[in-house]
């Protein structure tokens, strides 16, 4: 949520000439790094329980 709002804030000060376009690029890449980082940590998580679930047997007939 922080990093939605830099890139908010951030777009704001480049319309009134404070920041350039490349700050917006930058803020907006730290924000899609960090939700790829998110995904990424959700899926080792399932990754995990479905390993989990495997190793105790489950899933088999």
């Amino acid at each position: 949520e922080d990093l939605t709002k830099a890139v908010t804030y951030t777009k704001a000060l480049f319309q009134n000439a404070q920041a350039t376009y490349l700050e917006i690029l930058t803020a907006q890449q730290n924000l899609l790094s960090a939700q790829l980082t998110e995904v990424s940590d959700k899926v080792q998580r399932m990754q995990a329980v479905i390993s989990l679930y495997s190793a105790v047997g489950g899933g088999r007939n």
